[in-house]
């Protein structure tokens, strides 16, 4: 048993004289191989292959477009009409909003966080439903297109009767959010509206659609 023990010994210290150059990392690979610790690619080092393949976990993301890639299938085309993975034009309709929030509040006070849900639900629902109008009118042209051919109506996800029932539920969802206002704002925003239909038109007849897009805003 010394003997054995005397030859690990002496295995130890040749290998540690060996790999000496390599420093402290190079020491401890060569002390922990001599202490008889599977190698890499050693039948010990290996998983049992009665466990199977790792499952691949998806990276954990809260980006609106892992938002609608985690949403279940039947519901993506309509999350990507209304663009909800996109949500840049969201909040460029939705922050004078809440400016405008901010400043009327008392002083020294939070704004009324009802009117920003409010004014938050209105800025989805009508941004959806402007982008929803637009691919309804736009729907032969961005067949056409690279950048606009996978747009879910152009790409024949959604027909043009269901996108014209979703544009009805977005509209009515609004107008609910609408009517919890006053009676100035209901007539502003009612006015607004016909902005908001005609918008995807003026592409056709003008190079500067977005000065009807900032009259609408």
């Amino acid at each position: 048993m010394l003997g054995s023990r005397g030859a690990v010994l002496v295995r130890g210290l040749r290998a540690v004289a060996r790999a000496w150059p390599w420093g402290a990392r190079g020491r401890s690979l060569a002390l922990a191989r001599a202490a008889g610790a599977p190698r890499r690619g050693d039948p010990g080092d290996r998983p049992s292959s009665s466990a199977g393949p790792a499952p691949l976990r998806r990276p954990l993301s809260l980006s609106a477009a892992a938002v609608v890639d985690s949403a279940p299938r039947p519901l993506r085309p309509y999350l990507r009409l209304m663009r909800l993975d996109k949500p840049i034009g969201t909040w460029l309709l939705y922050l004078p909003c809440t400016w405008s929030i901010g400043l009327a509040a008392e002083p020294g006070s939070f704004p009324d966080w009802y009117m920003l849900s409010l004014f938050g639900t209105g800025a989805v629902l009508m941004r959806g439903a402007g982008c929803t109008i637009n691919d309804m009118w736009d729907r032969d042209y961005d067949k056409k297109v690279t950048r606009t051919a996978s747009r879910p109506i152009a790409a024949g996800d959604i027909s043009t009767f269901q996108s014209f029932v979703f544009l009805g539920g977005q509209l009515t969802l609004a107008l609910g959010v609408l009517l919890c206002l006053n009676y100035y704002s209901i007539a502003l925003g009612a006015a607004s509206l016909l902005l908001v239909i005609t918008y995807p038109l003026m592409k056709r007849i003008t190079y500067w659609p977005q000065l009807v897009l900032g009259q609408d805003r």
